[in-house]
């Protein structure tokens, strides 16, 4: 639809300029949102005061923010996602089986987003908050988007092409391979030394991954030994929620139900 083209076009530039927003990076100048962007500045500066306008922004100084009409819209979205409300419960009874963290991510690109949290009751734990984003190509949650989806598998390997040695891709294919057999996987100190991860892939009534279901807690805690025991709970729960999301489980199930060694874990 030609006559509708320039309006797309300007909602894909208004949407790049709300994305750069994050809960590490709230507040954003003209000059950073220009960097992040890579727009004109005068693209950047008639996006900026189209979007305070309609409260989607707010200025604060020289900054700006995220303007809390979208607020509602967080809420409305919450409310009527079957994703998040059937996922909820699930989040909650991993965080207590386990008393690690747990959360629930969503892939945006080759980025992660976490959707749902819930934090360990412990003193030492992996803190996250909704909204946070993390890279697809590290992590156990990440590795779950990956071992599923060619398309995202490519896309990372593109973006780290330049720094992965022959070495890395071996035990990447290894991590991925695990996750399609065994419906879960853990990975050790990948975002930050000293935190573990296990995630399990989240499929919907078509067959894709929707999301992961991960927990996260410190290397000392959440070793391999743990994940011998919890990962097959992670994996249970990441398919009693497929279930309820219309997935027919003999489309994706892992080749085996056995749990791997912790040999076969990069």
């Amino acid at each position: 639809m030609p006559d509708n083209q320039p309006s797309i076009l300007v909602m894909e530039k208004a949407v790049r300029v709300l994305d750069c927003f994050s809960p590490e990076h709230t507040r954003l100048s003209l000059s950073e949102i220009r960097r992040l962007t890579g727009m004109p500045n005068s693209t950047v500066a008639r996006l900026v005061r189209t979007l305070v306008a309609s409260e989607l922004l707010q200025r604060i100084g020289d900054d700006y923010c995220v303007g809390l009409r979208v607020l509602s819209w967080a809420t409305a979205a919450s409310a009527g996602s079957d994703l998040l409300a059937a996922a909820e419960p699930v989040v909650a009874h991993l965080r207590d089986v386990t008393g690690e963290t747990a959360g629930l991510y969503i892939r945006r690109g080759t980025t992660r987003v976490a959707v749902i949290v819930r934090l360990s009751p412990r003193s030492i734990i992996f803190r996250c908050d909704v909204g946070q984003l993390a890279p697809v190509r590290v992590g156990a949650g990440g590795k779950v988007f990956m071992a599923y989806d060619e398309q995202v598998l490519n896309a990372v390997l593109v973006e780290t092409a330049e720094q992965a040695p022959d070495e890395s891709r071996t035990a990447l294919d290894r991590q991925l391979e695990f996750v399609r057999t065994n419906g879960w996987l853990l990975t050790e100190q990948e975002r930050e030394t000293g935190l573990n991860s296990m995630a399990a892939p989240v499929f919907d009534a078509s067959g894709g991954v929707v999301a992961a279901l991960a927990v996260g807690g410190p290397s000392f805690r959440l070793d391999a030994t743990m994940a011998e025991e919890f990962g097959p709970v992670v994996a249970e729960a990441a398919r009693a929620l497929s279930r309820r999301l219309g997935h027919d489980r003999t489309a994706t199930a892992p080749a085996t139900e056995r749990t791997g060694t912790t040999g076969e874990m990069a």
